[in-house]
């Protein structure tokens, strides 16, 4: 079916981790995270690296991703292998090529490529790792048509995306890139059944864009495609999509609360208000080959930088059992991780923000 245009709007989970009676979900609290473990990073100091919001690991690569709104190099390439600083990419502009906000960094399993999302032009650009060309190579979005409202997507293959849907009960949605619906499934309805909200929220009155802005969040996809995983950065809950059966697992821990918000009208239409106090919940994801990290804040964004009460990053495998958790040393944005090598990667979001690196073997 082709439609009209794209629209987007700016260890094991222990033995007392439960389904919640009358539900389809799982909870988990602190008591059922496994103990601790310790890890000591060590900090790079690529000079390049300005005010990093992205990393991902590719061939041995860091791909990093800066949050400049005017200005070129806006991707940093870093040989980690060798410890060296390689290139940058992205061109400020809306032309041929030209990016102007690199977002969430997607591989579509490409050998030495790797796309951005940039959400003000609503496009994917494709870089090449290892030249020096700084203008994208291909690029893709705006001819996409599809005729639905979305925050997120993707890559589920070389020419088709998942999305998540705000405009309507239904969750999820995966197309081609020339606009070909091919499944919609999973229902915002379930984030209701069973929860408990604000006491001055009717549930039964809210809208689907109101429940989908709550549960917002990050979709991102393992290197086979078979599981994607979101995770709230409002509410604390992870959904585990194995893509081919269309069936969902939802989390929710280890506070498992609803946020206190407001319910306002704009033109019609619901919009919800968060209370501005809340702390932020998950904040990234890697999905990895038969587990998935989680990187867990806890804190209000403006304190995100604070020494005390440090990320956290819980290892979970796709039947959603909870392997590891790790204290990092470090106020941390984003991680990646080499799985073969055992490490994590992550930026830091400190006074001198940079690239840290966590080994897994020496904990």
């Amino acid at each position: 079916m082709k439609i009209f245009s794209i629209i987007f709007l700016s260890a094991v989970l222990l033995f007392s981790c439960k389904n919640e009676p009358g539900s389809d979900f799982i909870v988990f609290t602190e008591d059922d995270l496994p103990a601790p473990i310790f890890l000591k990073g060590k900090k790079y100091n690529f000079e390049e690296i300005i005010n990093p919001r992205y990393i991902f690991l590719k061939e041995g690569h860091l791909i990093v991703t800066e949050r400049k709104n005017e200005y070129d190099n806006k991707i940093q390439i870093i040989d980690i292998a060798n410890e060296t600083y390689k290139s940058s990419k992205g061109i400020h502009g809306l032309g041929p090529g030209e990016i102007t906000l690199a977002y969430k960094i997607e591989d579509r399993g490409e050998a030495g490529k790797f796309w951005t999302f940039d959400m003000e032009q609503i496009k994917f650009s494709k870089f090449d790792l290892y030249d020096t060309v700084k203008l994208a190579e291909e690029q893709t979005g705006r001819e996409m048509k599809t005729g639905v409202f979305s925050t997120d997507l993707s890559w589920t293959s070389d020419s088709t995306l998942l999305s998540t849907l705000v405009d309507g009960w239904t969750k999820y949605f995966e197309f081609s890139i020339s606009g070909d619906t091919l499944r919609q499934f999973g229902n915002w309805k379930d984030m209701v059944t069973g929860k408990e909200y604000p006491t001055r929220i009717k549930k039964e009155d809210l809208d689907a864009n109101v429940i989908s802005s709550i549960f917002q969040g990050e979709i991102k996809g393992n290197p086979t495609k078979t599981y994607f995983i979101k995770a709230g950065s409002i509410v604390d809950f992870i959904e585990i999509i194995h893509l081919e059966s269309e069936t969902i697992k939802t989390i929710y821990g280890p506070v498992n609360e609803i946020p206190n918000f407001e319910i306002s009208y704009s033109m019609g239409y619901q919009m919800a208000s968060v209370d501005r106090t809340s702390p932020s919940r998950y904040i990234d994801v890697y999905p990895g080959e038969t587990s998935f990290f989680l990187l867990y804040s806890g804190k209000h964004w403006q304190k995100f930088s604070d020494s005390d009460s440090l990320n956290r990053i819980f290892e979970v495998d796709y039947e959603g059992n909870l392997l590891n958790q790790y204290q990092v040393n470090f106020p941390l944005l984003s991680i990646t991780v080499d799985e073969k090598n055992k490490k994590i990667y992550a930026l830091t979001v400190d006074e001198e923000p940079n690239v840290v690196e966590f080994s897994l073997t020496d904990s």
